[in-house]
């Protein structure tokens, strides 16, 4: 508990630490690292992160891009101080950036920076930090794959664009076509293409599930029954599945099941052009609690396991990070040393539609007193979180990326007390307001925010209609 609380004061001073320089920033919305792979972007930099809801997502960058050009600068070989430079040049506010990918050889894409005051903390910064009102709306998960991958170094990735299957016997099993279905929708939407007369390069897959004959029945389990929670890329959750973590150690015969799966790409065209030449191997080795299936399985994870190609990171075990953020978005931004003062507000914004100016005082939101003592509001939150515990469904328990082991959704049954809890006298703290379309936060889960503030003595109301922000974005290392 002391680190979740402790979470909110330490957020806000770093901000605090951060706005004693220069009064306005312009971000780009992504990071980057520069590639020492010699199948994707070596010498060049990468794409790493991007920024929900940023100037770079919105114009359509991706995870894995190679950078080429910044502003019609070349990157290759520059070291990441001077890239960074050129992309936090506040002299330049719109921006050039040229990639490549599985998709184009080259493309630029143009949009303007993200430039506000420094000292201002938006909205999507604030929602993680009040993340215990909503777990539901805001998470931060890891979870890890079993799998080893092997790549031929003389390949260049960028240059494969169309691929096709390798030939099958007649009497094949019916799973073969479902595998090829996945991996043809998946591999289309990451910009390659089936070409069955001339393709790139040739997939392969083999695979097995088993029982385990070193399994006893009989043997009381060592290992801690730990939940393994992985993403579905179809229905942008976590789903939790009946599999033993990676990371978990377990007696061979506590694993009731044995499941591999592993999958080759062939050059045909580049290195010895007429000969199959393996360019990419990765195998999976999983161990299975329950009866579940091979099907079943891959359906879930083949598309993770495919997010491994092109730019892999750990060859050996496959880390994932997931980060779900859904607020109200009205485009207020907070001064982090006065935390009841507007720094700034988003043009266009509903909060700038509605008539709210930076400089404004915010005395309340939805009622509730905006208090600028970060104590006061620290023990608010601390409170709420220790009395709704037993109102959480522990089936949902899982372990942040932060190792706090208890985070848990509220228990459907509970909503309306939830609600009744949160609104008592100093357990709420106005930033409630970012999750106040669940009826867990506010039962009457009303379509607009009420706003007190204070400008130059005068006390002025706003009714502002918010944009509820969703976004779900994975990375894979």
């Amino acid at each position: 508990m002391r680190q979740i609380v402790s979470f909110i004061i330490l957020s806000l001073l770093v901000f605090q630490a951060n706005a004693q320089s220069a009064s306005t920033v312009c971000r780009a919305g992504f990071a980057f690292e520069i590639s020492n792979n010699p199948n994707w972007g070596n010498g060049e930099p990468v794409i790493i992160n991007i920024t929900p809801g940023s100037p770079a997502e919105k114009a359509g960058l991706k995870l894995n891009d190679i950078i080429l050009e910044i502003n019609q600068n070349g990157t290759y070989l520059k070291p990441h101080h001077t890239i960074k430079a050129w992309l936090l040049d506040n002299d330049m506010n719109d921006i050039e950036v040229s990639i490549r990918n599985l998709e184009t050889d080259f493309r630029t894409i143009k949009f303007a920076k993200d430039c506000r005051s420094r000292n201002g903390i938006d909205e999507s910064k604030l929602a993680p930090v009040f993340a215990f009102y909503s777990l539901e709306d805001v998470q931060n998960r890891t979870f890890h794959i079993p799998m080893k991958i092997t790549t031929n170094p003389q390949a260049v990735f960028s240059d494969y664009r169309t691929f096709d299957f390798a030939p099958v016997q007649d009497g094949t099993p019916a799973i073969d076509a479902r595998i090829s279905s996945i991996f043809e929708r998946v591999l289309n939407e990451r910009g390659l293409r089936r070409d069955k007369n001339d393709p790139d390069f040739i997939i392969q897959t083999f695979y097995s599930y088993q029982s385990n004959s070193a399994y006893s029945s009989t043997n009381p389990s060592q290992a801690e029954d730990l939940a393994n929670w992985r993403f579905d890329i179809k229905s942008n959750k976590m789903v939790k599945l009946p599999l033993f973590s990676p990371t978990q150690v377990v007696e061979n015969s506590n694993v009731p099941y044995l499941l591999e799966f592993g999958y080759r790409f062939y050059d045909r065209k580049f290195l010895e052009p007429g000969e199959m030449v393996q360019i990419w191997e990765c195998e999976v080795n999983e161990r299975v609690k329950t009866n579940y299936g091979l099907e079943n399985y891959l359906e879930t994870n083949l598309p993770l396991i495919l997010l491994k190609y092109p730019y892999p990171g750990s060859m050996n075990l496959a880390t994932y990070e997931v980060n779900f953020l859904k607020y109200n978005y009205t485009g207020l931004n907070y001064n982090i040393e006065d935390i009841s003062r507007v720094a700034y507000v988003d043009p266009k914004s509903s909060a700038a539609n509605a008539g709210i100016r930076s400089g404004d005082v915010i005395k309340s939101i939805q009622g509730v007193k905006l208090s600028n003592n970060l104590k006061s509001l620290t023990n608010s939150y601390r409170q709420f979180i220790t009395e709704t515990m037993e109102l959480r469904n522990p089936n949902t328990r899982y372990t942040d990326t932060n190792g706090y082991k208890d985070c848990m959704f509220w228990e459907v049954s509970e909503y309306n007390q939830i609600a009744k809890t949160l609104n008592k006298r100093g357990y709420q703290t106005a930033f409630s307001y970012l999750f106040n379309f669940n009826q867990y936060i506010d039962w009457n889960t009303p379509n607009t925010i009420s706003i007190d503030v204070d400008r130059n003595r005068e006390s002025l109301n706003f009714e502002v209609r918010p944009e509820v922000y969703k976004s779900a974005h994975i990375s894979a290392y």
